[in-house]
């Protein structure tokens, strides 16, 4: 049960980041936190460009994703095996 937790937590903390990635990606790329290669260079890391970073994005959500409902089965199991007892 403490994999099954600790998967949450960390599809939590994934899909926290994606977001906060995906909206970063929007940002640079309408130019809302300043000049498009200014900003690239600020908040992109090594990225090539925002749409770079907004795929990036997308994969780590689809990640959380996965791995949330994979954590949520999880529990779901654990709850009916220990209601079968």
């Amino acid at each position: 049960m403490i994999f099954t937790k600790l998967a949450r937590i960390v599809a939590w903390l994934v899909l926290v980041g994606s977001v906060m990635r995906i909206l970063t990606g929007l940002g640079i790329a309408t130019e809302i936190l300043g000049p498009y290669e200014e900003a690239l260079r600020r908040y992109g890391g090594r990225a090539e460009s925002s749409g770079a970073i907004i795929d990036r994005g997308v994969y780590a959500l689809l990640v959380a994703t996965a791995l949330g409902t994979l954590a949520e089965i999880g529990i779901a199991l654990a709850r009916k095996v220990e209601g079968s007892k």
